[in-house]
């Protein structure tokens, strides 16, 4: 019963955020990077909580479980992918003075571009909240005994509302608590675990490679889910909101190295579980743990602690499905309408997380198109932009033969060479079409 009082006041105080920022929310500069002046402190926690979603923190213990030190890299990989995104993107994506980014895409490329970038991130993140809603019924129906599918429900309206009230700007806010929350709680049980019940000797095994885990799944690790981190539309909202170039720089290295002290902690979590129960009762490692292993306040805390994450990492997703949908599918610059599509993306992000349950298979799923479509192409242009502009029409084919390779990857049985191998070959393909373009003649475009 207590819990679920916490949790029913935990989520009025961040309603309580949410309605304090309304004020800020005037314009659609305002509403989706926080008029441009966030400090560095709030774009890094921002940053960090935003990558490290509750889905990612629930996922890489039950892998760490699962298959032992190598989960390391599911999370390492994006941290790798921030150190290279602040040493040559952070500052070049800040100066644009986009709004979002597709509309990044109009800038360096061209409309044609922004149209299939904007429908490539629209059914990514739908994918993404749909994980972060499945995470966030995990812990619901820990709380508080509801079903799988009310817990959605319960979820996905709470986190509608919450967005569509507050914006970037309270999730800037609530970010920095939240993400606090969440590393107050994983620290607290990683010094419990290893300091009040160490497990047995030589149980806990650090190796970069096992039967579970070769260098092929660490190149799937390190370049596609690194990837989707190096060039991503939320990561992107936040060096877009920072007050200076330079800070937003800074953000990504700090981000960077958070995400690799996080990634550390998150694994040995499982490697404690793995080497300390045997049968989980059906539920996942880190559930288990804050029901029946840890002291009931710890317990909480870890509970309240991943629900954190969730939050902070759902919100921002919704937004940036809103809005895409609002500015470059619609065309449209209103507060009201990011609003009104925050509901939409949200609806239908409940109404697939009713029947699945599997966060880090959604996520890898979502990831693979994505990434091998996107982020070449993104990446030759940022670099070379202020030097070449890249041809539309070869640029559309380098994301569409990459998104389609990408894509085909995820109908492969998970853990299959053929799973791993055609995101990675529309990896390249992308790369090499979009160094084409750099260089091809130039095709003009309608406006």
């Amino acid at each position: 019963m207590l819990p679920t009082i916490f949790l029913i006041m935990y989520g009025i105080v961040l309603l309580a955020i949410a309605t304090a920022s309304l004020r800020y929310n005037d314009t659609l500069d305002n509403f989706l990077v926080a008029g441009r002046s966030q400090k560095k402190v709030l774009v890094v926690a921002s940053m960090l909580a935003s990558t490290i979603g509750g889905g990612i923190t629930i996922g890489t213990v039950t892998r760490a479980y699962n298959i032992g030190f190598p989960a390391f890299w599911f999370v390492a990989a994006g941290g790798i992918a921030h150190f290279l995104q602040g040493a040559l993107l952070s500052r070049k994506v800040r100066e644009t003075e986009a709004v979002t980014m597709p509309d990044l895409a109009d800038k360096l490329v061209g409309p044609s571009m922004r149209t299939l970038t904007s429908l490539i991130v629209l059914v990514t993140w739908v994918g993404i909240a749909t994980a972060q809603f499945v995470a966030a019924s995990k812990i619901i129906t820990g709380i508080t005994g509801l079903s799988h599918q009310w817990a959605v429900v319960a979820a996905a309206t709470f986190l509608v509302v919450y967005t569509l009230i507050g914006g970037q700007k309270s999730v800037l806010r609530t970010d920095l608590f939240q993400f606090g929350i969440l590393a107050t709680a994983l620290l607290a049980v990683l010094a419990w675990l290893f300091l009040g019940s160490p497990p047995a000797a030589g149980t806990v095994r650090v190796e970069l490679f096992n039967a579970q885990f070769g260098f092929l799944d660490l190149l799937y690790y390190v370049i596609v889910l690194g990837g989707s981190y190096f060039i991503c539309p939320m990561m992107f909202s936040r060096i877009l909101s920072a007050d200076t170039p330079a800070n937003a720089r800074k953000s990504s290295y700090m981000s960077g190295f958070g995400m690799l002290v996080f990634a550390l902690l998150v694994t040995f979590i499982g490697l404690w579980a793995r080497a300390s129960i045997t049968d989980l009762g059906g539920l996942d490692p880190l559930n288990f743990l804050a029901r029946r292993s840890l002291p009931g306040i710890l317990g909480t805390l870890l509970i309240f602690g991943l629900l954190a994450a969730i939050l902070s990492t759902a919100d921002t997703v919704l937004l940036t499905a809103a809005g895409v949908l609002e500015h470059d599918i619609f065309k449209k610059k209103t507060v009201r309408g990011v609003r009104l599509w925050v509901v939409a993306v949200g609806a239908i992000a409940a109404l697939i997380a009713l029947f699945q349950t599997d966060i880090i298979g959604i996520l890898i799923k979502t990831y693979n198109g994505y990434t091998a479509g996107i982020v070449p192409a993104f990446f030759v242009a940022i670099v070379l932009s202020g030097k070449r502009k890249l041809d539309p029409a070869w640029t559309l084919a380098a994301v569409l033969v990459g998104y389609t390779l990408g894509t085909a990857g995820s109908f492969m049985k998970e853990g299959t060479a053929a799973a791993k191998l055609l995101p990675m070959a529309g990896l390249t393909a992308s790369a090499v079409l979009s160094l084409i373009a750099a260089y091809a003649p130039r095709t003009k475009q309608k406006k």
